[in-house]
């Protein structure tokens, strides 16, 4: 085996007689996830397959590799289920002789160390990987979710305004054989004129008031044998009884119904235009947000203004915010540009956000969610405070939040490198990141200095 080349005759003879053999039977469980972790474990035949809890990947450990616990490993329990996929056989040894194992087989341990070396930082890589895209599916659902009401608002308001346009051609035919006297398309010009000014009336008309006009409007439309289902559009395009009255007088009923229709069609096309024109600033803006979230089209280190990537942020949690939390944005708006990657300092703002609404979300229902993002200038540097009120976090845990692998989430709700992103992000941009919390209130403050060292 390639891990003993190197070492004498005396120092494998000494593993050897230490160490106990094992043989397993195909689909049999070679260890347990959680089960204390007590001795390093070589491959002699077959294979170990091993998963760790809440992930689908499988890591194969061949024959002629070590695995389990090794020298100066601070690993105290399995982090993953083993199984043997066909007829394995094991040689373990004990963590006891470890200390020994350094001194009697030095080329050995150099390899170990530099095998558990290699495990760690591919587990790491393969997390983070994981993390990033956890975060961002959960932007993307709600990215999809956001985009989503408008676009379907567009199909809609498109799809009734092809009918009303199609319906308004039929009313303007019956009018190309009646000779409209100057008087009558006066006041019909007027009136289109008025419906044209119209900006969303029912909605600032007293509902009181509103069926009090459309009652006045049915009464007179019946009175003079125009059908009453035409009431309510007039009342929603501004128009009254009295400015009906002249018009009248001066056309049939046929060409009168004809007319109004005309008018409360015409007011309805403007709604629906408006609808449309809102659906698509909407997606627009959802577009810039995305664009500056990611920082596309921009080199890597750039100017960066910290509060709009704290803004573009809150707008891709759009999504999750606007069902039951208060967001309180206490912002400087006289901080001044940062060197910096903004698309990384924006995956720190993910990181802390996403934790304080997954913290919130075990307050009882009828409590009050407060999400608050606060920035000041300082002397030196910039500090943005992002705090919610859930429930804090446990006193004995606070000075583990930002290990690895460590989350106080349930079992494949979290990796437990969120915040050793979020550290190491800011470190890099030679910033510090602390928390204070309580029940109740939970901060979390990161300082960025005004100039990269």
């Amino acid at each position: 085996m390639p891990l003993f080349e190197g070492e004498g005759v005396d120092a494998i003879e000494w593993i050897a007689a230490r160490m106990q053999m094992r043989s397993f039977d195909a689909g049999e469980n070679v260890l347990a996830d959680g089960d204390p972790a007590r001795e390093m474990i070589i491959v002699l035949e077959g294979e170990i397959h091993l998963q760790r809890s809440g992930t689908d990947r499988i890591l194969v450990i061949p024959a002629g590799q070590a695995t389990g616990l090794l020298p100066f490993s601070r690993m105290r329990t399995w982090g993953a289920r083993g199984w043997a996929t066909q007829p394995l056989r094991l040689a373990t040894l004990d963590a006891e002789h470890f200390r020994e194992l350094v001194y009697r087989a030095p080329v050995l341990a150099q390899k170990l160390v530099s095998e558990m070396t290699d495990r760690t930082r591919e587990i790491t890589r393969y997390e983070e990987s994981s993390n990033r895209l956890l975060a961002l599916g959960k932007l993307a659902a709600g990215l999809a979710h956001e985009l989503n009401n408008p676009a379907a608002a567009a199909v809609r308001s498109s799809a009734r305004l092809r009918e009303l346009l199609n319906e308004r051609r039929k009313y303007v035919l019956a009018f190309r054989t009646t000779v409209l006297p100057a008087e009558a398309r006066e006041i019909m010009d007027v009136l289109g004129e008025s419906i044209h000014n119209c900006s969303s009336s029912p909605g600032l008309i007293d509902p009181l008031e509103r069926d009090d006009r459309e009652s006045a409007m049915s009464d007179w439309l019946e009175s003079r044998g125009v059908p009453a289902e035409l009431a309510s559009g007039l009342v929603d395009a501004g128009i009254r009884p009295e400015q009906l009255a002249p018009l009248a007088d001066y056309l049939s009923v046929e060409m009168t119904t004809a007319g109004l229709r005309i008018f409360t069609t015409d007011h309805e096309i403007l709604c629906l235009s408006r609808e449309l024109e809102e659906a698509s600033q909407r997606i627009s803006e959802l577009v810039r947000a995305v664009k500056s979230y990611s920082y596309m089209d921009q080199s890597t280190v750039t100017d960066v203004d910290v509060e709009a990537g704290l803004d573009a942020t809150l707008r891709m949690f759009q999504h999750q915010l606007k069902h039951g939390v208060h967001v309180v944005r206490d912002f400087c708006r006289r901080l001044p540009l940062i060197r910096a990657n903004g698309g990384e300092l924006n995956q720190v703002w993910t990181n802390l956000i996403d934790n304080a609404l997954d913290a919130m979300e075990t307050l009882p229902p009828a409590t009050a969610r407060k999400l608050s993002v606060t920035t000041l200038l300082e002397r030196n540097g910039i500090l943005v405070e992002i705090g919610d009120n859930g429930p804090g976090i446990p006193a004995e845990v606070e000075n583990r939040i930002f290990e690895p692998f460590f989350t106080t989430k349930q079992v494949g709700e979290g990796t437990g490198l969120g915040l050793d992103i979020v550290q190491r992000i800011v470190r890099n941009h030679r910033g510090s990141i602390r928390v204070t919390s309580v029940p109740g209130s939970t901060v979390f403050q990161v300082r960025l200095p005004l100039h990269r060292v």
